[in-house]
């Protein structure tokens, strides 16, 4: 690929690269490709070495497999389910009936009225109440006529094909959607004497929803507690062992409702429901949207068990081949997520191994650099100490005084040097035990170096001599301070003989001893 055919972020990075690693222009340009352009990965890599197996690619390599086994696979179902379809898809999408979600809403409080109405309806209020109250003293004296009258009545209210009217559905508190679905359940268990059934424990929306997104069948049970055939449908029907056992099998959503509550009321209507018993069949269908819920058969009536299991198995039957070909088109989906996020964990984990050997190669680099910047430093300090070592000599080998002749008042030392050469001094008898100890220690220095001289005022600011040996007696062993106070004459009277020990050797131990005597 030539220059001229990359971008300008390409040709920045490819700039950006070859300024630091001076390689050519086409071996950088591959080796940036493969890093997905990204410089510090490339510059890494060219110093590191490149891994044995690339993450990136091999992800690459593995989702290509994958997308095109999930291809055939698809391709395999699209041509199975195609034949099965294409003749009855016109007419069943013409069939379905949009299955609605129901939400049931809380019930709106009464509004009471101002003050002014208040008292306008007060005489009615309180006519009210007395009517109330003789009806309820006329209903104790005798029981008999309120059922007689609702017995009379009940007809009138029905609605047809046996439904009670809509009064019913506020005769019961309204509770929310799984705490009816609960009730429902737990009433129809001891009407009926019926258990084992999987009812769902939830709103009818919920159900609704569940059934759509994990692709299964919803059957919806409508009773009204009013009809006649109701305690026979659930006993015969519903509790039929055969029924149990194929909602069971199939995996199917069972939702059920009394339309004595809100909600099953309001779903009955959704619903279109002319008559009870009711069930409904609701599943995707995605010949209609790729959304769309809806009915695919109803069973209404009194239904024998084997016809109900046998409309069930039709309807199942017709719409599961489009169902499997939406739940492999989804599982090749979340095939092709799943391989993208191994990619990008591959590529990210790629990323921060790069970035920790970059830190890594850094940190010693740093680490490497300080040490040469510390080992400088102490080779300079050191260097400077020499220099001001020999400035303080040669400025203290010059304030001596010089050695005075025989006789009079001075003292004879006789001193061992380190080296094993003996050296005679005299001193006059006034002079401090330090101008011996500076005489020692600027023996063999030359105090006439004019060129060093002029920098010994600057070196020596602020500087502190230590001796680095002593002054020691042999027989007995006596170690004399430079630091004391005592003059030559006072402390070695006309002659002496001193060793020259560095410091550290063998003999502190013994100095302490005598200076506690």
């Amino acid at each position: 690929m030539s220059s001229d055919a990359l971008t300008d972020a390409q040709q920045a990075a490819l700039a950006q690269y070859t300024a630091v690693t001076n390689q050519d222009a086409a071996a950088a340009t591959a080796l940036l490709r493969r890093c997905q352009w990204n410089v510090e990965i490339a510059i890494t890599r060219f110093f590191d070495g490149e891994p044995a197996v690339d993450p990136v690619a091999e992800a690459q390599a593995q989702e290509a497999a994958a997308r095109a086994a999930q291809r055939e696979q698809l391709r395999n179902a699209a041509n199975r389910t195609s034949t099965s379809t294409s003749t009855s898809t016109s007419s069943s999408s013409a069939d379905l009936t949009p299955a609605p979600r129901v939400v049931p809403q809380p019930p709106a409080a009464a509004r009471r009225p101002n003050g002014v109405f208040t008292l306008i309806l007060l005489p009615f209020s309180i006519a009210w109440r007395l009517t109330s109250g003789v009806a309820y003293l006329f209903s104790t004296l005798f029981p008999f006529l309120p059922r007689l009258l609702s017995n009379f009545y009940s007809p009138l209210h029905r609605r047809p094909g046996g439904a009670s009217s809509s009064s019913s559905a506020t005769t019961r508190r309204a509770l929310s959607p799984r705490d009816t679905a609960s009730r429902f359940i737990r009433e129809f268990e001891e009407e009926n004497g019926v258990t084992g059934l999987p009812w769902f424990e939830g709103g009818y929306a919920a159900a609704l929803d569940l059934a759509k997104q994990e692709l299964k069948f919803l059957l919806v049970v409508l009773l009204s507690p009013e009809h006649d055939d109701t305690a026979a449908y659930c006993r015969e029907t519903l509790a039929n062992p055969d029924v149990v056992k194929f909602v069971k099998d199939r995996d199917i959503v069972l939702w059920g409702g009394s339309v004595a509550d809100s909600e099953a009321y309001q779903v009955s209507t959704a619903l279109q429901c002319t008559k009870f018993p009711f069930a409904a069949l609701i599943t995707h269908t995605p010949q209609a949207s790729a959304t769309a819920m809806s009915v695919v058969t109803r069973i209404v009536g009194l239904t024998p068990p084997q016809t109900f299991v046998q409309k069930l198995t039709a309807a199942i039957a017709a719409h599961s081949d489009a169902l499997t070909a939406v739940r492999t088109r989804r599982a090749a989906e979340a095939a092709d997520r799943s391989i993208r996020d191994e990619q990008n964990r591959a590529y990210e984990a790629s990323l921060a191994r790069d970035a920790e050997r970059a830190r890594v190669r850094r940190a010693e680099e740093a680490a490497r650099a300080k040490a040469e910047m510390e080992e400088k430093e102490a080779l300079a300090a050191a260097e400077r100490e020499e220099r001001r070592l020999a400035a303080w000599r040669r400025w203290r080998g010059k304030s001596l005084k010089s050695e005075p002749a025989a006789g009079g008042d001075t003292c004879r030392i006789a001193l061992v040097m380190g080296d094993g050469t003996r050296v005679v001094r005299r001193f006059t008898v006034s002079d401090t035990i330090e101008d011996v100890y500076a005489f020692v220690d600027t023996v063999g220095v030359t105090v006439d170096d004019g060129e060093a001289a002029d920098e010994d005022p600057e070196l020596l600011e602020g500087y502190e001599h230590e001796y680095g040996f002593r002054l020691v007696s042999n027989m007995p062993r006596r170690v004399y301070d430079a630091e004391e106070d005592k003059t030559v004459g006072e402390r070695f009277g006309r002659s002496v003989a001193l060793i020259v020990e560095p410091v550290g050797e063998e003999g502190d131990d013994d100095e302490e001893d005598e200076e506690e005597e």
